[in-house]
């Protein structure tokens, strides 16, 4: 059986690791008896060589993408922010127009912020 645990959120993940798929697939449920359930379907699959299709897909990425700008202004809106975060990210603002979250990832913050 996959393993299955609860998040500090109190929903419940499934992860499944299996040579037939092309990496390890993560599912979130409400509860644990939905994760359970599931999980005992895709292993009796797995177990007989089947692998949904949707599990062979690559995922889509966020069909929206925000700008920075939108991405900052709700994250103020949502969380009581220090004056100094504030000033802060407004800076970040200013010097990042026209990057959206569609191309903001790892290997664009190595670049762009210069770790590597």
């Amino acid at each position: 059986m996959a393993p299955i645990k609860t998040t500090p959120s109190g929903t419940v993940q499934l992860s499944v690791k299996s040579k037939l798929l092309p990496k390890t697939f993560w599912a979130t449920f409400d509860t644990f008896d939905e994760a359970q359930r599931y999980g005992q379907q895709l292993d009796g699959l797995l177990a007989q060589g089947i692998v949904p299709t949707s599990l062979l897909e690559p995922r889509k990425g966020p069909s929206t993408s925000w700008s920075l700008k939108r991405c900052i202004a709700e994250y103020v809106r949502a969380n009581t922010l220090p004056v100094s975060e504030t000033k802060l990210l407004g800076t970040v603002e200013n010097q990042m127009l026209g990057v959206t979250s569609a191309n903001m990832n790892f290997d664009w913050a190595v670049r762009k912020l210069k770790f590597a």
